[in-house]
Order: structure tokens, then sequence, then C-alpha cells
């Protein structure tokens, strides 16, 4: 089993000509399509942003929406993760969080922002690992050699 203290050499696509970008992601990802809103409550106006996550980690997530999110900005995540069964809700974490990139995805036409959990709310973190565990890892891509 990998040592999964250190940085990954993974590598994904960025958009924008995919160029290789190197993943420093720690833990292992989960190809999801989640709801998302980004919350911008630390300005005078509650601005919020909607997207989909296409990916996520218990450290971040991916996620594709029509808007540039200006990298460092200090945000509210709201994850909505579809009900395991029908009849229930939807579950909603909510997690501080810092935005990490975002590149214009040629593939979608959309932008793909990365984003760095800080704070969950509660035992969020929990929670979403527990989910996350019952889960299948997505393939590695890997630089060729």
């Amino acid at each position: 089993m990998p040592d999964q203290s250190v940085p990954s050499n993974n590598f994904f696509s960025a958009g924008f000509g995919d160029a290789p970008v190197q993943d420093l992601r720690k833990e292992s990802r989960y190809l999801v399509n989640w709801r998302v809103a980004i919350v911008y409550s630390e300005t005078e106006e509650r601005l919020s942003f909607r997207g989909r996550a296409f990916d996520i980690s218990a450290s971040g997530l991916s996620l594709h929406s029509d808007f540039s999110l200006p990298v460092s900005d200090r945000v509210t995540v709201l994850i909505s993760i579809p009900p395991a069964s029908a009849g229930q809700r939807p579950k909603i974490l909510e997690v501080k969080s810092r935005v990490v990139y975002t590149v214009l995805s040629s593939e979608f036409n959309t932008f793909r922002t990365g984003i760095q959990f800080v704070d969950f709310k509660s035992d969020g973190k929990a929670q979403l690992k527990q989910i996350l565990a019952g889960r299948v890892p997505a393939p590695v891509a890997v630089k060729p050699e």
C-alpha cells in the first residue's frame, strides 16, 4: 500500500489546452455527480454560486460551474449528498473551504474549480468519510515515463 502521508506524483488534465497539473491530494478521490453551493458569507452581499462536484476526497473536491472563482478565496461549501434510498432527503454537509484553482474546461465549456476543505461543521468530515468508505476510489492516472 502506498504511503498516504506524502503527495502523489499523479497528474490530471487542467483544461485549457489540457496541460498536465500535478495532483497533490494525499487521499483517494471518488467520482460523484453531487450538487454543490458555494457561499461567500464574509462579503456585504451574501453571494452564492451553484455547481456540480465531479470528484471528491476527504480533503477537497473538484466542481464544474458557470463561474470563475478567484484562487485563495475563502468560501463556505454546501454539499448535497443524494439519499441512499427513495423517499429520504439528501444529506447536506457544510464546510469552510478555500479555492485552490479555477480553469476553463474546454470539454464542458464551464469552469473547473478545485476546493480544499478547511473546517467541517459538526461531524461533517466523519460523515463524508463514512459515505466515501462504501465507494470504489476513482482510477489514478499516472504520468508516462
